[in-house]
């Protein structure tokens, strides 16, 4: 039986190196040993560190997690490179959720430059007034983490996940435990909705 699923697994690591082989951005990651979410994400990591050193930020999206509403995701990077020591992770929010205060963390709010037809950057705030052609993201600081989608700084993201006690795991609730006790010193890990 253990014979009969590693030439499973074999044949299953061939097909998909087999159909991705010539595509740049897509690694595959050969695992015979279980490592759970925790072990796979730092796995990952690894490799992006290795193979695309100048990366910035990571999404962890779940293919069975969908996207419930569209996301302007230049905007989330933009919110990132304005507030470098106060943003680490945007969590993307699941249907009903409820969106907790975090210790002193305040809301962030950022006009969203928008383009007109002729590709110039609509962002007419002066003097307090915003166009029909900008709006304002608004980010509310989290006291939850989440395995669900998210954007993360690379490098901040990489550290965390190596600092739990074992990442043979999903990381999920040591980190929702870790967060909570930060927002209760009225502190924050940079978690935002």
């Amino acid at each position: 039986e253990i014979d009969a699923k590693r030439k499973d697994l074999e044949e299953y690591s061939m097909n998909l190196l087999k159909k991705y082989a010539k595509s740049p951005n897509v690694h595959i990651l050969p695992g015979m040993d279980h490592l759970h979410i925790g072990g796979s994400v730092l796995k990952a990591m690894e490799l992006i560190e290795l193979l695309h050193p100048t990366v910035k930020y990571v999404y962890y999206i779940q293919h069975d997690f969908e996207f419930f509403e569209r996301i302007d995701h230049s905007a989330l990077i933009e919110v990132m490179e304005e507030y470098p020591n106060t943003v680490n992770l945007i969590r993307f929010l699941a249907r009903n959720e409820k969106n907790p205060k975090c210790g002193n963390a305040t809301k962030i709010f950022h006009t969203v430059r928008t383009f007109g037809d002729n590709g110039t950057i609509n962002n007419d705030v002066s003097r307090g007034s915003r166009s029909d052609s900008s709006r304002v993201l608004t980010l509310i600081p989290a006291e939850k983490y989440s395995d669900n989608n998210h954007l993360a700084r690379f490098q901040w993201y990489k550290e965390t996940i190596q600092s739990l006690i074992s990442v043979r795991r999903a990381p999920e609730f040591p980190l929702q435990k870790r967060a909570r006790q930060i927002c209760q010193k009225n502190e924050s890990m940079g978690i935002y909705l």
